[in-house]
């Protein structure tokens, strides 16, 4: 059961997402920090946030709800979710500026990012979905 709920969740999400932004592409590109020069670049934020997000929201909700494509549609998630979470782990992770310093006998660490909580929370729900649906693949073997 666990694994339909996931799907159908994941999917109403992903399904919801896609809808407004491809009703309103401007929502996406502010929160992502984009600026939409030109109409070529609307055409395009609709299509990758709203047309594909939507889609594969549709297609992880039909997945849930049909016999034998639970496993396909958990390895959807595990792979697509699971590559877009180490691409931008891959960039923020990497942005992260940090600073040891010693002094009196105590380790002071500072850690500062120019990533703003839309990065962080994108990257922790990709991580949450593609650890679930793995999970979720190694119970159902």
């Amino acid at each position: 059961m666990y694994p339909k709920i996931l799907l159908v969740l994941a999917g109403a999400v992903f399904l919801a997402y896609g809808v407004v932004c491809w009703v309103n592409p401007e929502l996406p590109a502010e929160y992502a920090g984009l600026f939409i020069a030109t109409h070529n670049g609307y055409a395009e934020i609709a299509a990758m946030y709203g047309g594909l997000q939507s889609s594969f929201g549709a297609l992880l909700i039909v997945s849930a709800l049909l016999k034998g494509y639970l496993r396909p549609g958990l390895w959807l998630i595990l792979i697509c979710i699971g590559t877009l979470a180490a691409a931008r782990a891959s960039v923020a992770l990497s942005g992260l500026d940090s600073s040891f310093q010693v002094a009196n006998s105590s380790l002071g660490i500072d850690v500062s990012s120019s990533f703003t909580s839309y990065t962080w929370g994108a990257l922790a729900f990709e991580v949450f979905l593609a650890v679930w649906a793995g999970l979720a693949l190694l119970k159902k073997s």
